[in-house]
């Protein structure tokens, strides 16, 4: 626990109060645990709330960060998956004021705070017509209907990500391996123009893929047959995201059916890919600056850079190292650090120079298919950006591409990642991050991830 020494006492300050995560149950829902679960591994608080507290005012929304709708089978689905539960918090009054949950999720959204729902809980916000919301005015515009199989679905996906997506619930993500559990998931886009404004917006955010990395109708890739390859939404806020596959059943490695034989290759570390949503939220509603880069981890830490004797001025989203300003001063111009005479920038020089003679394997399979413009853009290698060097940049397209390894499972590190990604999208840049074995393994998979995040610029 930090103190501060003042003239006459020592302050204790209270740590900052960790996200608060509300996960709804009751009326077939039969996911919540799993979904607390996973917001608790990221560093949230979470409450399992039945939902008839909610509805008769003895829990309020508003108390929390996020709210969650989980999978299950709300209602038994007699009427379709979602439609009662929808239903229902559309017009059931909450107040003696004709409030309904509905018009209180509204002012949840307006206030700045997040909804997630997964698999049963995305079909009640479609219904609901939290998502996608094209029209402002929360109508159902979609639909989820019966699996194109003709059965119920329980299998592993791959997922992509939308680069056009803007919800924090995704962000720095590429790829998503995980599971899906329902007999109604293939989403129906009524029209032409719907579907135009869902691909220009970036609103469908996930998409099923194939085994080449590329999104698919065919099964069983796409397990339910969902129009535009849909697998999860988002509103045009980002605040209210929703998808079909549930990424709280993979949050640790051995929730994967192939996680011995992948363990004994190195394919795996020990946390589930679904865990990434929930440390990105969590991330998003917590945020702190970037803590120094671990030693040898690619960027200069703090020791190193006081060998040369300087004090970096730095923008207030840091907090200043000490309040000498003395000798050589840099500052931001252009998103590098350029120095004033020998500083900052000379160091991150030297740096980049040396890990451009000693890449990883991954790092210099990936340069190959790189250099030379062979995606048609000129990307740099070991680049200095503000206070970091970035695997791979491409300037002209501001999008940066991350290769790591197996250090980056760490809590910590995950911590340090998601703080750095957020720093360089404040300077306008794009994260893509991909792990090692998917350079080495799955290069084209890879490269066409990197083609599509650069199409729309």
């Amino acid at each position: 626990m930090k103190t501060v020494q003042t003239d006459s006492s020592n302050l204790t300050q209270t740590p900052p109060r960790p996200p608060r995560a509300l996960v709804l149950t009751g009326f077939g829902i039969n996911c919540e645990e799993e979904m607390a679960a996973a917001y608790r591994l990221a560093g949230a608080e979470a409450t399992i709330v039945h939902l008839n507290e909610v509805l008769h005012g003895r829990v309020s929304i508003h108390d929390f960060d996020v709210l969650n709708f989980p999978g299950g089978f709300s209602f038994g689905d007699d009427l379709g998956s979602g439609v009662v539960l929808a239903n229902k918090l559309r017009y059931r009054q909450t107040g003696a004021d004709g409030r309904t949950l509905l018009t209180d999720i509204q002012a949840f959204v307006a206030s700045g705070k997040f909804v997630l729902g997964i698999c049963n809980g995305f079909q009640v916000l479609v219904k609901l017509g939290l998502l996608p919301n094209l029209g402002g005015d929360f109508r159902p515009e979609l639909t989820l209907t019966h699996n194109a199989s003709g059965r119920y679905e329980n299998r592993w996906v791959r997922l992509r990500v939308n680069p056009l997506s803007t919800t924090p619930f995704l962000r720095g993500l590429t790829t998503l391996e995980v599971p899906v559990r329902h007999g109604e998931g293939r989403l129906v886009v009524p029209d032409a123009a719907t579907r135009k404004q869902l691909e220009e917006q970036g609103l469908n955010c996930l998409s099923y893929v194939d085994a080449a990395g590329d999104g698919t109708s065919a099964y069983p890739f796409n397990p339910n047959g969902a129009d535009l390859n849909c697998a999860g939404l988002q509103d045009a806020t980002g605040h209210i995201f929703g998808l079909m596959p549930h990424p709280e059943a993979y949050l640790a490695a051995c929730n994967h059916p192939d996680w011995g034989r992948r363990r004994r290759v190195g394919e795996l570390g020990e946390v589930g890919e679904g865990l990434a949503i929930f440390r990105n939220i969590v991330e998003h509603l917590q945020p702190h600056p970037p803590a120094p880069s671990p030693a040898g981890e690619g960027e200069p830490d703090d020791s190193f850079l006081g060998m040369t004797g300087l004090v970096a001025e730095r923008r207030p989203y840091y907090k200043r190292r000490n309040n000498r300003v003395e000798g050589l001063i840099t500052s931001i111009e252009n998103d590098v650090f350029t120095a004033v005479g020998s500083g900052k920038w000379e160091v991150l020089k030297a740096f980049g120079r040396r890990m451009r003679k000693e890449p990883t394997p991954a790092e210099d399979e990936l340069w190959q298919a790189l250099r030379g413009q062979k995606l048609g853009v000129a990307f740099r290698r070991q680049h200095a950006i503000a206070d970091y060097i970035v695997d791979f940049v491409t300037l002209a397209d501001r999008l940066i591409l991350e290769v790591d390894g197996g250090t980056h499972d760490t809590i910590d590190r995950a911590e340090y990642d998601a703080g750095r990604t957020a720093r360089l999208q404040e300077l306008g840049y794009r994260v893509l991050r991909f792990r090692n074995e998917q350079v080495l393994q799955h290069l084209p998979q890879v490269l066409a991830t990197i083609q599509s995040a650069l199409m729309p610029h």
